[in-house]
């Protein structure tokens, strides 16, 4: 085992966070899910697997809060029958199960896209059992993990909020890592962030594309980067038009759609455009039949005037439209042409054949690769995994939620649409079942409920800094 600088940095933070309120350990948590091509220890062992900072702080993270009653309570309190929580441990119990057995029962009997192929490898081989299904299987337990100690967390309202403010923090670094790409890129510097480029992935930060740096931040690609800013960009035009912080979340929101056109990703520019059309039907829903914020009202109004606008100046001007023709022929309209097209094309096919080979069952967890996130779910649980996994998906969206202060109800809107534009995203280019920490992190936020009295004043013992967080969002 190798360990890393930025290992060794997550340790004696970690460390420090045992000593102090849980808050710090939880800010220090969403922080480093950002750190997405970075490596706290590599294990050489299992053929170079890193494990990433975020990881490191999650499990340090869940042994301050378990330690404590209140949470532990909590915890049972998130795995009630037909909650969120409970039909995510059943979907983690299977996709561990389907990893191990699957491949074993199916053995040979279907060709499989490996999770991670040899070099030069392009071509799909028979099932076998493989590291991937051991590690893809610990991710997503620790998916699960994540969401039921930070539900728990969220128990209480100052919960809640600490919740709330640490996202928006993601928000914010994700833009301060933004612009050290790009700095550093133009000096020639960037090598400066090599410590947070140590993964094993092939890190991609010096490419460019149709005259444009593409911003890959602290990820390992542009995709990334477009897919996580992507939620962020959600949160942030949330909480504006809720009338949350407008003076910090507006710059906010603007700054991160900035970073998303000029990420030239094809994934974000597709899950940006299905994300607002679907927050545009949403608003207009809500203006026909019940009050509205004035912010939501200049969305209305303010969205399709500028796009119209933009549209007339573009299509006015030779150079510009012949400019924005070649973009969108590149990214999204001629993007299925493409050698990478037409692989990942070939991935969900042949993901929907795994299906059938195993007769609905799945090749179970870490077997296949897809491009699309509905597709490795059926190909990888088959329909008994994919059925409870729909059924915590839906959950978020559709449950009764008890009535909550108005700073604490946007935040939780803001994380259901962040989880809701990463899932769009997702299900246009998503390899995996894993969605990733920071979906699960704010999917918590998102379904974090009042257990009771007891729980709060239990926090309160706990030493969450309830008035600090109060005043810094309302």
């Amino acid at each position: 085992m190798t360990v890393e600088l930025v290992g060794v940095i997550a340790l004696v933070l970690g460390l420090i966070g045992l000593f102090l309120e849980p808050a710090f350990l939880v800010y220090v948590f969403f922080g480093a899910t950002l750190l997405g091509a970075a490596a706290a220890f590599v294990l050489d062992s299992l053929g170079g697997t890193t494990i990433q900072p975020a990881h490191l702080f999650l499990g340090i993270l869940t042994a301050k809060l378990l330690s404590r009653r209140d949470v532990r309570a909590g915890v049972l309190g998130t795995l009630s029958l037909g909650s969120p929580g409970f039909w995510l441990l059943i979907t983690a119990g299977y996709a561990a199960m389907s990893a191990y057995v699957m491949p074993r029962l199916f053995m040979g009997q279907t060709l499989v896209f490996a999770v991670r192929a040899e070099p030069g490898s392009y071509y799909a081989a028979p099932l076998v059992p493989t590291m991937s299904n051991l590690t893809q299987s610990i991710y997503f337990v620790g998916d699960c993990v994540c969401f039921l100690v930070l539900s728990s967390f969220g128990s209480t309202e100052a919960g809640r909020k600490c919740l709330g403010r640490a996202a928006l923090m993601c928000v914010v670094l994700n833009l301060v890592f933004a612009v050290l790409d790009l700095a550093t890129y133009a000096t020639n510097t960037s090598e400066l962030l090599s410590f947070i480029r140590n993964s094993t992935y092939s890190v991609l930060n010096d490419n460019e594309l149709a005259g444009f740096k593409r911003i890959v931040g602290s990820f390992v690609e542009a995709s990334s980067f477009g897919y996580w800013t992507l939620g962020y960009f959600a949160f942030a035009t949330t909480l504006w038009l809720n009338g949350i912080v407008a003076r910090l979340t507006l710059p906010l929101s603007m700054l991160s759609l900035l970073a998303l056109l000029l990420s030239t990703s094809t994934t974000a520019y597709v899950g940006l455009a299905a994300y607002l059309t679907v927050l545009f039907a949403t608003l207009a829903f809500q203006f026909v039949f019940r009050p509205v914020r004035p912010q939501m009202i200049i969305f209305l109004i303010g969205a399709p005037f500028v796009l119209c606008v933009l549209v007339l100046v573009i299509c006015l001007n030779d150079a510009s439209y012949a400019y924005v023709t070649d973009l969108l022929n590149t990214f999204i309209l001629n993007k299925m042409s493409t050698g990478s097209g037409i692989e990942r094309s070939s991935w969900n096919n042949q993901a929907m054949l795994n299906f059938t080979d195993t007769l609905g069952f799945g090749a179970g967890n870490g077997s296949v690769r897809a491009s699309s996130f509905p597709v490795a779910v059926i190909a990888s649980l088959g329909f008994l995994g994919t059925a409870a996994y729909v059924s915590f998906l839906l959950t978020i969206w559709i449950r009764r939620i008890r009535p909550a202060p108005p700073t604490v109800s946007a935040m939780q809107s803001a994380a259901r649409s962040a989880c809701l534009a990463w899932l769009i995203a997702a299900s246009a280019s998503g390899s995996f079942i894993d969605l990733g920490l920071p979906f699960f992190a704010f999917a918590a936020l998102a379904c974090a409920d009042v257990l009771g009295s007891r729980a709060q004043v239990s926090a309160t013992r706990a030493g969450i800094p309830y008035r600090q967080l109060s005043t810094a969002l309302d």
